[in-house]
């Protein structure tokens, strides 16, 4: 049976929202009740930004935009707000994912670091400026630095179990057009 390109890239956009949904359900299980003096990592972003700088074609604006709004709701924070930073993050990223695919991981770790600090510093600044309640500030840059430690074992696994990695030199999308 052979796969037509157009199905695995709605396969593999199902399986990111699917999976986003997942690692959802798992952050809101009530595993611990008891208040944690650090916060865990943003594993929704930084798949989400690790998604969109190897494989673009499977992460659609419209699919992060739905994903973090869904987030917002359920985890209560300021809606859309987290929703539109992580938006403009993504569309950062997509405009660089060529120059990515040929630079060595370090350099696409440190892009997204840049904008894991972008978006964590944005959220901040407009929850301030329009005097929202936030959590403290060392647990902000704990999660947020957190985040970023966490990029590549979030790259391995998502290389190991869902097989994104960089295109090949040469690869083309569901309508030939290069990747």
């Amino acid at each position: 049976m052979v796969e037509s390109p157009v199905a695995r890239l709605w396969l593999g956009r199902a399986l990111f929202i699917g999976l986003m949904l997942l690692l959802m359900f798992i952050q809101l299980l009530p595993l611990q009740t008891a208040p944690q003096k650090w916060a865990a990592p943003d594993i929704i972003l930084a798949t989400t930004l690790l998604w969109t700088a190897r494989r673009p074609d499977l992460v659609p604006v419209w699919s992060v935009a739905l994903i973090f709004v869904i987030a917002d709701l359920l985890f209560l924070r300021a809606p859309g707000l987290m929703a539109a930073l992580v938006v403009i993050a993504t569309e950062i990223l997509r405009a660089r994912a060529h120059d990515l695919r040929a630079a060595p991981f370090p350099v696409e770790w440190m892009t997204a670091g840049f904008l894991i600090i972008g978006v964590t510093i944005g959220n901040r600044a407009v929850l301030a400026v329009v005097m929202t309640a936030q959590a403290p500030l060392a647990l902000t840059l704990t999660q947020m630095a957190l985040t970023i430690i966490a990029y590549p074992v979030v790259a391995v696994l998502s290389q190991v179990l869902f097989g994104i990695n960089r295109p090949a030199p040469g690869e083309v999308d569901s309508r030939g057009q290069k990747i």
